[in-house]
């Protein structure tokens, strides 16, 4: 038997035992009582955020915050094989991200500067963890992290900076660009780990993408949010998201994912990657044509990319790093069809059906909830549990 003391240090051992089950519960909280808001069963929200901006703030920066660092913090001493904080640094951050969830949900009963503070320091301090093990060993590779997270942390400290007045610009658009941070992170990091993963699991299977993918991939993703961003013309907008989805649409076929959908945990993560070319084909359509909302492509990177995407690589890493075999599951399938499901629900179905789109949401949510709270039934105890050796 494991003693509750023990338990406790095995959970503050590794980034990933404490950050990925808190992102499944953010993932279900913000999405669950989202739709109470949307459906009338519920209104007490005293946040300073709208119902809609609370919902994609605590997603953004709330979830999606939590998976990034506990990634990092469990990637990063493999790249580098120096340690990311562990024990009661760890332990103190993840109180900070907690906090901050409470701040921003209750921020209209708090003094002003409080949810500002606390939620907005979280990311500045977690970024630290990782720049001093980088530096150590000159990995100049992942320089960039670091940077693209300092301006991720901008970002939503500019959000609450705008919705308690003191900045001029709509929250939304600072969410929209947050969308286009994470997308781009998802094409570097997702373009290193799905062929790798693929090619080392199926090396008969022969790979060939032209290495100019990502740079050029990478440049238009950039130059779309630059183009949201400054209010660029739909034209510009449109031709940019072509090129951005021709590019994405030509890596994810290049490694040849629907070779591997025998293997739910890895065709999964080729899922999660085609959703991007599937959002910026929406969005192109929209900017061009006018009568689709752009609600439809940013939900494709939303419920699509990222639900995929962080559901497959927290199952995976979790196992991989509890010293558990990656073997497939009735569970785990049942969670990668389930938030697939619900991406289809929410990105599609609104475009080919006449079901009342307030049912289609709520069945997308319902699916949602299904996902990711499986994930927790499924993993939470090997969180507590000692790695095997």
């Amino acid at each position: 038997m494991i003693n509750s003391e023990s338990q406790k240090i095995i959970l503050f051992s590794a980034g990933y035992r404490v950050f990925f089950p808190l992102a499944a519960l953010c993932a279900v909280f913000s999405l669950g009582y989202w739709l109470l808001l949307v459906t009338g069963h519920a209104d007490f929200l005293p946040s300073r955020f709208s119902p809609a901006g609370w919902h994609q703030h605590e997603m953004i920066f709330g979830m999606v915050a939590a998976v990034i660092i506990g990634f990092l913090y469990t990637a990063v001493p493999n790249w580098t094989g120096q340690p990311t904080p562990t024990g009661w640094p760890l332990a103190a951050l993840v109180l900070i991200w907690i906090l901050g969830r409470f701040v921003v949900f209750f921020g209209a009963m708090l003094p002003i500067w409080l949810p500002v503070l606390v939620d907005g320091i979280f990311l500045p301090l977690a970024i630290a963890g990782i720049v001093r093990a980088l530096i150590k060993v000159e990995n100049k590779r992942n320089y960039f992290l670091p940077v693209l997270l300092l301006f991720f942390a901008g970002l939503n400290i500019a959000s609450h900076l705008a919705v308690i007045g003191k900045i001029n610009v709509d929250e939304r658009q600072l969410f929209l660009s947050a969308v286009f941070f994470i997308v781009f992170l998802m094409n570097v990091i997702g373009g290193r780990i799905i062929p790798s993963f693929t090619r080392n699991k199926y090396p008969n299977i022969k790979m060939s993408e032209p290495a100019v993918l990502l740079p050029l991939s990478a440049l238009a993703i950039f130059s779309l949010a630059v183009a949201f961003l400054i209010s660029a013309e739909d034209m510009v907008i449109g031709s940019l998201a072509v090129i951005a989805g021709i590019l994405t649409l030509i890596r994810s076929l290049s490694w040849q994912g629907w070779k591997v959908i025998h293997d739910p945990l890895l065709f999964i993560l080729h899922i999660g990657y085609f959703w991007i070319p599937t959002g910026f084909f929406l969005m192109a359509y929209s900017s061009f044509d006018g009568s689709m909302v752009l609600s439809h492509a940013l939900h494709a990177f939303t419920a699509g990319a990222i639900g995929s995407l962080t559901l497959g690589v927290m199952s995976r890493a979790t196992l991989g790093h509890s010293g558990l075999p990656l073997n497939n599951e009735i569970t785990l399938t049942v969670i990668f069809l389930s938030v697939n499901a619900a991406a289809l629900a929410r990105v599609i179905m609104p475009l080919v059906s006449d079901v009342n789109y307030l049912s289609l949401l709520q069945g997308a949510g319902l699916l949602w909830l299904l996902a990711y709270g499986l994930f927790l039934v499924r993993f939470t105890t090997i969180f507590f549990r000692p790695r095997k050796i």
